[in-house]
């Protein structure tokens, strides 16, 4: 994320590193998350999802050094990450999926996205292994709230102690499903460790714990 950012900066006129833009990244969702403690969505920006991006990238890019966001910057990462070759998959994704199908499991791709997440996933050509997309911008609310993970129960047609969710966030992801009553697994790739959370390093591990 961080190349890609700095990589569209220094276009612009930026020489910024890409260390400083992880750090300006990691800044800019922290002031996400404090707004979202405070019950405020990602998404009822008043400038709907175009007008949260621009905040976004805007105060990334003044901390990085930048000033006015320069017209055009933003249509550029906008384009970068709605292309499918800006995207690869781990390579045990596909394999997994496929085998969860097989096992007659229901799968959903709960995220928060922005509305282009399901045109997307066509691109990538993913879609064809999934029950269902809840992202939220369509559905008016983001994970950890509750709400997103119901939404998602409701049209898989399953009970929250039916279901399992898997993400690579323990804020959102795991802590947000647990209250929401699900079981969770936290995907920690980097194997960085998390007391007191259930962890997995790849999504291979996920099929022992759901077979028939």
């Amino acid at each position: 994320m961080e190349q890609v950012y700095g990589e569209v900066f220094r276009r612009w006129g930026v020489p910024v590193a890409d260390g400083d833009v992880l750090a300006a990244l990691h800044g800019t969702w922290g002031l996400v998350a404090a707004r979202q403690a405070r019950g405020e969505t990602r998404w009822g920006h008043e400038g709907g999802e175009r007008g949260f991006w621009r905040s976004f990238v805007q105060e990334v890019f003044t901390r990085v050094g930048g000033g006015p966001l320069p017209e055009g910057l933003l249509d550029d990462l906008v384009d970068h990450f709605a292309r499918p070759e800006s995207w690869s998959l781990y390579p045990e994704v596909l394999e997994v999926l496929e085998a969860l199908r097989e096992n007659g499991l229901k799968l959903l791709v709960v995220s928060n996205w922005d509305s282009n997440l399901p045109a997307l996933l066509d691109r990538l050509d993913l879609t064809r292994h999934f029950d269902g997309v809840v992202v939220s911008a369509l559905v008016g609310s983001s994970k950890p709230a509750r709400e997103i993970f119901e939404t998602a129960l409701a049209l898989a047609g399953v009970a929250a102690h039916e279901a399992l969710h898997v993400g690579d966030s323990p804020s959102e992801d795991y802590e947000g499903a647990r209250s929401a009553g699900l079981p969770a697994l936290l995907l920690d790739r980097a194997g960085l460790g998390h007391d007191g959370f259930e962890s997995i390093r790849s999504l291979q591990e996920i099929l022992p714990r759901v077979a028939p």
